[in-house]
C-alpha cells in the first residue's frame, strides 16, 4: 500500500483530525495534508520522507522504505550545519557592504565644506528687487526674488504651489514674484546660483545639488535656518 494511504488510514482509524494529529506529532497540518495526498512527496522528497517516518512511528507502523533511515536523516542536519553560520553572518556582511558603498558614493559630497554666503546686493539689481523704494522698511512686504546665474543652473521650483522647471545659462537672471512661498525642491549647480532678496545676495557654496530651500516674506530658509539671520557652517 502507498505510504500516503497508510498515513491517512491510520489517522482515520484513530478518529483523529488532521489538526489533532498535527498537534500530537508537532508537524504543521498542511504537511500532513500533503503527506496524505502526495505520494511522491511522502516517498521521494527527503524532507517529506522524514515527516512520513515520524508520523508512521507515532502510529507504531514499520517504515516500509528500502533505504536506511539514518542516511536520509543526515541530509537536512548537514545542510543546517552549513547554512546556519552563513545565515547568521549574511546580514552583517550586507550591512557593511552597503555602508561602504554609501561612504564611497558620497565621499565628494562630505569632503566639500558647505557654507552660506550673504552679502550686500550689487547696485545693478536694486531696482529689480526693490520696485517701491519710497516705502519704509516697516511698510515693505517682500514679494519677489531675483535669481542670477554664474553658470548653467537647473531648478525645480514651486511658486505658491505651482510647480515648474527653470533653466538658467551663465549671466542670465530671472525675477520671480510670489504671494506666499517659493519652494526650491532641487537646485542643480547650486554653487553657481545667487538669490537676490531684499537688498541681500545669498549664495550657497560647497554643494553641486541642494534640496528644500524655501523663501517667504520672512527670509530664505535652508535646513530649517533663516540664512539671512545667520546659519551654522556645515
Amino acid at each position: 500500500m502507498e505510504i500516503s494511504k497508510i498515513i491517512k488510514l491510520e489517522r482515520e482509524q484513530r478518529n483523529l483530525s488532521i489538526n489533532q494529529l498535527s498537534e500530537q506529532v508537532e508537524i504543521p497540518s498542511y504537511i500532513i495534508e500533503k503527506l496524505e495526498n502526495d505520494e511522491n512527496y511522502a516517498t521521494q522528497d527527503p524532507y517529506g520522507k522524514l515527516y512520513a517516518r515520524k508520523v508512521l512511528k507515532f502510529f507504531g507502523v514499520d517504515v516500509p522504505y528500502e533505504e536506511k533511515q539514518e542516511v536520509v536523516e543526515e541530509t537536512p542536519k548537514i545542510t543546517t550545519k552549513i547554512l546556519n553560520p552563513l545565515v547568521s553572518v549574511l546580514p552583517h556582511t550586507l550591512t557593511i557592504l552597503v555602508l561602504a558603498l554609501f561612504i564611497y558614493a558620497n565621499a565628494n559630497f562630505f569632503s566639500n565644506k558647505m557654507e552660506v554666503q550673504v552679502s550686500n546686493i550689487p547696485e545693478r539689481y536694486i531696482n529689480t528687487v526693490n520696485p517701491t523704494e519710497d516705502q519704509t522698511q516697516e511698510q515693505k512686504v517682500i514679494d519677489s526674488i531675483t535669481l542670477v546665474s554664474e553658470g548653467d543652473v537647473w531648478i525645480t521650483i514651486s511658486v505658491d504651489g505651482e510647480k515648474s522647471i527653470i533653466n538658467l545659462k551663465e549671466g542670465e537672471s530671472k525675477t520671480i514674484k510670489f504671494n506666499n512661498k517659493i519652494a526650491f525642491e532641487t537646485i542643480g549647480n547650486a554653487d553657481k546660483l545667487k538669490i537676490i532678496y531684499d537688498g541681500k545676495e545669498v549664495k550657497i557654496t560647497g554643494r553641486e545639488i541642494i534640496h528644500n530651500v524655501f523663501v517667504d516674506s520672512d527670509g530664505i530658509f535652508y535646513n530649517g535656518y533663516n540664512v539671512l539671520r545667520g546659519v551654522p557652517k556645515i
